[in-house]
């Protein structure tokens, strides 16, 4: 593990400094919980109590992963990354945390620009296809991956200066939880990017099947209004 990822890490249950211990191994200063480092990742949740709700989601999302080795932008994503690039005005050397990385579009194109990206996920099978990304792309240096969830994220207090979240509310069973955290690790004035899918009512009817269809296989537990998204953040 770049043992600079260090600086920007903690226990996801007290919140304290992580030491290396070993190679494969980081113990928490605090509470002494140890996590394990798999494959240079460090595991930072504990993946054996992860609801049945949870459990399924990695569980699709592995199967996901194993269709898609390449990388290549889609029309969509890069869409994501011209808004982006757009709102914010993104510096080197800034930190920016990817929240449900996925398949790490965000994460890549960041780094590119010299960005320090803190890109995380609960799906381990992600992470290791996005590693092997930024190995070919020569990202190392700063693009760092963990394992864990967003209900519980890894990262010291208001360290970060951007933070993303595209398509991960709406997964998670505690999406208060989530919001407090990325509120939690953001700087007073740093930059949000929130998306996540809209009501049913602003979709056209036509669609309200298929879109009905698709939330139960993904696993989308609700939908929002920009009113709701706003007070949710508030």
């Amino acid at each position: 593990m770049n043992v600079k990822k260090l600086q920007y890490i903690c226990c996801p249950q007290c919140k304290s400094d992580l030491v290396m211990f070993s190679d494969d191994l980081l113990v928490c200063k605090l509470c002494s919980k140890n996590y394990s480092i798999q494959e240079g990742i460090p595991i930072l949740v504990d993946l054996m109590k992860l609801t049945p709700h949870l459990r399924g989601q990695v569980k699709y999302f592995e199967k996901e992963s194993k269709q898609k080795s390449d990388y290549k932008l889609d029309e969509w994503q890069k869409s994501y990354i011209r808004r982006l690039n757009a709102n914010f005005r993104l510096n080197e050397n800034d930190v920016i945390l990817d929240i449900g990385t996925g398949s790490g579009y965000v994460a890549v194109e960041m780094a590119r620009k010299g960005l320090i990206v803190l890109a995380c996920d609960l799906t381990f099978a992600k992470l290791i296809r996005l590693k092997n990304i930024a190995e070919r792309e020569h990202l190392n240096n700063n693009l760092f991956l963990v394992c864990c969830s967003a209900e519980s994220l890894p990262f010291k207090h208001v360290i970060v200066d951007y933070a993303v979240s595209n398509a991960v509310l709406e997964h998670l069973p505690n999406e208060s939880a989530a919001i407090d955290e990325m509120v939690r690790v953001c700087k007073k004035k740093s930059g949000l990017m929130i998306t996540v899918p809209l009501k049913l009512k602003y979709v056209y009817p036509i669609f309200w099947l298929i879109n009905y269809v698709h939330d139960r296989r993904i696993g989308h537990l609700r939908r929002y209004t920009d009113d709701v998204l706003f007070s949710k953040f508030k």
